[in-house]
């Protein structure tokens, strides 16, 4: 890089930070799965208890 070069910043938004999709699809859906499966694995265990 040459000295008289100016350096840009970089700027990130906020969805690129926190690695959301672009396209609106987030974790939430798979978070909500785990949980049920969680709350199926929890019952089906418990009913062999």
């Amino acid at each position: 890089m040459d000295t008289n070069e100016t350096r840009k910043p970089l700027v990130f938004s906020g969805e690129h930070v926190s690695g959301r999709d672009l396209g609106g699809s987030s974790l939430m859906p798979m978070l909500i799965a785990g949980l049920i499966l969680i709350a199926i694995g929890y019952t089906a265990i418990m009913v062999f208890v």
